[in-house]
């Protein structure tokens, strides 16, 4: 039985959709509650070194209390890391909204992955302020510029987003502008709210 499953014995739904993904997806990570978005992180991660590939997490947290969090959830932190497969890369604030965008994910992408081996599997994001208006604009272009140079990167990344923290005036402006720039989008909540599906699927919405 999967260690995340709810009162009924039903494995929670997101995970399930983590372990069919295809590779090297843009995925987009949506949470109100930490606690399950490490779930998703974590699986997300572990299907990665299950595979021998190299997972670096994005943060400008302290790195402790991520590695904390992902030992919790099953990673062993210490041996990855000690095998060169397993990276907590501090991002440094970004908040000149005339950025070489491209050369701006290039430079980051190759810095985090310093001495480390393809295929690369990402988590984070590369703007740390989510709660400004001017913040969130940074943040999808980058997002925009990262999407639409997906292939060439080729790697999988997984950019996730606390709802509460997203700029307020605009939020569901925000939400909407961020599916269609990824590919999937996972919405890790209660059971009962969490929801997983590919972004393909609201085209036709357009």
């Amino acid at each position: 039985m999967d260690m995340h499953d709810d009162n009924n014995g039903e494995i929670y739904y997101p995970l399930t959709f983590v372990d069919q993904l295809e590779k090297n997806k843009h995925i987009v990570l949506l949470y109100d509650d930490q606690k399950y978005a490490f779930w998703i992180i974590a699986r997300y991660f572990l299907n990665g070194l299950n595979k021998g590939e190299s997972c670096i997490f994005f943060t400008s947290d302290n790195p402790d209390e991520i590695e904390n969090k992902l030992n919790k959830e099953g990673i062993d932190v210490r041996y990855y890391k000690n095998n060169n497969l397993l990276r907590i890369y501090t991002i440094e604030r970004l908040d000149d909204n005339k950025l070489d965008t491209l050369g701006v994910l290039k430079h980051i992408r190759k810095d985090a992955t310093i001495g480390m081996k393809p295929p690369f599997r990402f988590a984070g994001r590369t703007i740390t302020d989510t709660e400004t208006e001017e913040g969130m604009k940074l943040g999808i272009v980058l997002e925009e510029v990262g999407h639409n140079n997906f292939d060439s990167f080729n790697n999988s990344q997984m950019c996730f987003y606390d709802i509460s923290k997203i700029e307020k005036s605009m939020r569901p402006r925000w939400i909407h502008d961020l599916l269609k720039v990824h590919h999937c989008v996972i919405y890790a909540s209660e059971p009962y709210k969490a929801v997983a599906f590919d972004t393909n699927l609201l085209e036709d919405e357009e």
